[in-house]
């Protein structure tokens, strides 16, 4: 305990607190949910230093200005004017961002600045659901367009009397761009070949309407045995299969009355009056047709697949049915035959360090049929876990969590690489895979992507892949409530939804 007069004391504090306060306070603050708001974060954060405000956020670090303070509570306590949260889902959960939302609560109520903690509504994320400490503020509304949200902002601050920097802001952010940029990963003008995940496919000529003397629930019973694609139409079968291959499975249940056929182009490009089929249903009809030529087909194999949240399979090798788990490929365009594992060991490390047995991992592919501007198969990849090396898990918060953890270390080329993979393991190392639509007749698939050539490329130099030369095990951390699942894999769930 000082021992000094009360009077002189509260003279040292106040001094103290006005020194903090006023002449101080002036960085303006960004707390977000990384990295699930950083796009927005980072634009915001540069807006505001264009526009002479010194900003600080853990994307940018400091912003306009020269740094004076030594850690975030006391950034937050003694040299923030305002105090930014942007309010998400993310970041209304995430222990980080509301340990920083409860220090900025606690300096606004301990050196009373009003309106001290300013809420940004940046997506869906209703009102109601909230913080307590600020449901009931003012909200500045990004959610509906970011840039009237920032306008609104700018006349807030400017209001407030925000204080602005004597810098240049806009080259303190063309600085910070630039030192984000190493020389080692830039654009450069090259004609780079780009691999994407189409796959062109050649279909039948014709597909043909079968007209049935059989009741819509006799129809629907006797179809349920067709081992090949088929829709029903009214009390019709609509396939690429000819007459014969659908009496012979349909036998007595339900006999053809007559059948029409009509060229597949036609009947995609324009649909069919005469059967009653619009342009938009007949290309519908013929992508499912498709879909179920490739389930079937991968189904004879006896892959393993798991169904994902769309509907699709994502089929999957099971453990042992390729040599070492591992297939063989020659890169599209030329190149050294190489291998890359698509099965694999999983394991878990506990919260003490200790790897602990999870199952396996096993790369997969799902199909969707496309028909413009060509007919072709967009496959698109997913890692499924097994715990025997053939059964999916069955709980879909277990499988999204390690899903999304694991593959930190797979790039582009770690994924590009399993897709050649997998696809070269499912045709045996041919260049097409037939996908039977009838007896003799089937659909031609590549197993060579569709290439497209870019001026440019972006080179990413001392970025390390996977070690393919030993088996590959995916490790899953312990990861606590406020880390992120997301850690950037460029596979993202359900894997790679990265179309050409």
């Amino acid at each position: 305990m000082l021992n000094c007069p009360a009077n002189q004391l509260e003279s040292d504090e106040s001094e103290s607190f006005e020194g903090a306060d006023t002449a101080q306070r002036r960085l303006i603050f960004i707390s977000h949910a990384n990295p699930e708001d950083n796009a927005f974060t980072k634009w915001l954060a540069a807006q505001l230093a264009i526009a002479g405000y010194e900003v600080w956020c853990d994307l940018t670090d400091l912003l306009g200005g020269e740094k004076f303070w030594r850690d975030i509570p006391e950034a937050i306590d003694g040299y923030t004017f305002r105090f930014l949260f942007a309010s998400t889902l993310e970041s209304n959960r995430k222990a980080g961002t509301l340990r920083e939302l409860e220090m900025a609560v606690k300096a606004e109520e301990d050196h009373a600045i009003k309106d001290f903690v300013i809420p940004l509504k940046v997506d869906a994320f209703p009102f109601a659901s909230t913080q307590n400490r600020i449901r009931d503020r003012n909200f500045v509304r990004f959610d509906e367009n970011w840039a009237s949200g920032l306008a609104q902002l700018l006349d807030l601050l400017k209001r407030e009397g925000a204080p602005k920097t004597n810098g240049d802001g806009a080259d303190a952010v063309s600085a910070w761009h630039e030192r984000t940029i190493s020389q080692n990963r830039k654009i450069v003008i090259s004609n780079e070949k780009c691999f994407s995940n189409w796959f062109s496919i050649d279909l039948p000529k014709q597909v043909h309407l079968h007209y049935t003397n059989a009741s819509t629930s006799q129809l629907e019973l006797a179809a349920s045995l067709l081992k090949i694609p088929y829709r029903l139409h009214g009390g019709a079968v609509i396939s690429f299969a000819d007459a014969d291959d659908i009496q012979k499975t349909l036998n007595d249940i339900a006999r053809l009355k007559k059948t029409e056929s009509i060229c597949l182009a036609d009947f995609i490009n324009d649909g069919c009056d005469e059967w009653g089929i619009a342009r938009f249903d007949a290309g519908n009809i013929i992508s499912d047709l498709i879909r179920q030529a490739w389930d079937n087909k991968l189904q004879s194999m006896d892959l393993g697949y798991h169904t994902l949240a769309s509907g699709l399979r994502a089929w999957y090798f099971k453990d042992g049915q390729l040599p070492k788990n591992k297939a063989f490929f020659s890169p599209p365009g030329g190149g050294k035959r190489t291998y890359r594992q698509l099965v694999g060991r999983k394991s878990k490390q506990t919260a003490e360090g200790v790897k602990v047995a999870d199952g396996n991992w096993h790369f997969a592919v799902s199909a969707s049929p496309q028909l413009f501007p060509f007919s072709r198969i967009l496959l698109r990849y997913h890692v499924i876990f097994t715990d025997d090396g053939e059964t999916p898990w069955d709980n879909a918060d277990r499988m999204h969590k390690a899903r999304r953890r694991v593959c930190k270390n797979w790039w582009n080329k770690e994924w590009r690489d399993r897709l050649f993979a997998m696809c070269a393991g499912l045709a045996d190392g041919q260049d097409r895979l037939q996908l039977v639509v009838g007896h003799g007749t089937a659909i031609e698939m590549s197993m060579s992507p569709e290439v497209f050539t870019s001026p440019w490329t972006y080179f990413e130099d001392g970025m390390t892949g996977v070690d393919e030369s030993d088996d590959i095990e995916l490790v899953e951390d312990q990861a606590g409530e406020d880390e992120s699942d997301g850690e950037g894999d460029q596979g993202e769930d359900d894997g790679g939804e990265h179309d050409a």
